[in-house]
């Protein structure tokens, strides 16, 4: 909890440089009037430019070298405030661990709260936004829609975690550019964490411990660019970034690749990646996964995902098969049941892991 305040102490200012540049504009006589609630798209409070959502997610899990766990995972409150059409703040202030169900009966000391996202957007032209403040690592596709109704399993890959930092803290130049019935998003972004995030070095691993590695950067540039294609039901993407590990010395490069095709019942991704971790290291970091999903029945989809990892830092590999079930009885609403079998307990235990999830 103390390095999660020290984080949220070291962020305020970020959101008093916003008020003052924004300022608040004239007071309106009812700022509550048009309010509205819809599920999935949050309160929107169009009097003051404000929209407030989120989601949360609970998860149970039975996994091998585990006891069986039921725990409040996320709890995550988004807060847009758009005051002009050029001019954004996004925030997402997120609570984990709100409380723990396992062999220990119920726990409710693990909390943590974390700022996942804070950053203010001002929008040049149709084509150029200017991005500034902790904004989610735009390197391959997964780390950036990872909230757990928006993505088909419980468990996230082994590549979308130890590639790189899911976290950057510093500024980014983003737009999309038309090329006639297809798009083509583009980033670049410069990270400065050691200098700016006041907890720097003291991030974590979503799915398992890794003792004695932070993840985080101290610094780092990169870029992505992503083509949408064959009607939107297409994306392809390269990502690229050159960082500096929080606790590990030397510089490192990472380059991957990721895609998405939907088609009729079907959608086919995968994602993949590669490290040269320099001379310290005997080996590099290398990875990836694919992944089918295909609508059963109703809102019934299966799944079913192969990946691999090989980390040169960690000295540790694993293979991982995964199926599941999801069922979106509405689009908020998420359920998910699956099965993995790994070949190493350390990265990637066997077992069993459900999901209720919604955005709200």
């Amino acid at each position: 909890m103390h390095s999660s305040a020290r984080q949220c102490r070291g962020l305020t200012a970020l959101v008093a440089v916003v008020a003052a540049l924004l300022g608040t504009g004239p007071a309106q006589a009812d700022p509550l009037a048009g309010a509205h609630y819809e599920l999935g798209r949050g309160l929107q409070l169009p009097a003051m430019n404000l929209i407030f959502s989120g989601y949360s997610a609970l998860r149970a899990s039975h996994v091998e070298g585990q006891d069986a766990r039921l725990d409040l995972r996320d709890f995550s409150l988004f807060t847009i405030w758009q005051p002009s059409p050029r001019w954004q703040a996004f925030s997402e202030i997120e609570i984990e661990n709100l409380f723990v169900v396992d062999g220990r009966g119920l726990n409710a000391s693990d909390i943590e709260i974390a700022v996942e996202r804070l950053y203010l957007d001002y929008a040049v032209k149709d084509t150029l936004t200017l991005r500034a403040g902790r904004y989610l690592t735009p390197f391959g596709r997964w780390n950036q829609v990872h909230a757990d109704p928006l993505v088909w399993t419980v468990s996230r890959p082994l590549v979308t975690q130890l590639a790189i930092p899911d976290h950057g803290t510093g500024a980014a130049l983003m737009g999309t550019l038309n090329l006639g019935a297809d798009s083509l998003d583009y980033t670049l972004y410069a990270d400065d964490s050691v200098d700016f995030d006041p907890v720097n070095g003291d991030a974590d691993f979503e799915d398992f411990n890794a003792a004695g590695l932070s993840n985080d950067f101290r610094r780092a540039g990169g870029a992505q660019l992503r083509y949408h294609f064959f009607g939107e039901r297409a994306e392809l993407a390269a990502s690229y970034a050159s960082y500096e590990f929080t606790g590990i010395a030397g510089h490192l490069q990472a380059a991957g690749l990721d895609g998405l095709l939907r088609w009729h019942r079907l959608e086919l991704s995968g994602e993949f990646a590669w490290r040269d971790n320099g001379r310290r290291f005997e080996h590099n970091d290398w990875g990836g996964f694919t992944q089918a999903v295909v609508r059963l029945v109703g809102q019934l989809h299966g799944i079913g995902r192969l990946e691999h990892y090989r980390s040169g830092i960690l000295e540790r590999e694993a293979s991982r098969a995964t199926l599941g079930l999801s069922w979106r009885p509405l689009p908020p609403l998420n359920f998910k049941l699956e099965y993995s079998a790994s070949t190493a307990r350390q990265l990637a235990p066997d077992g069993v892991q459900m999901s209720f999830s919604m955005l709200f």
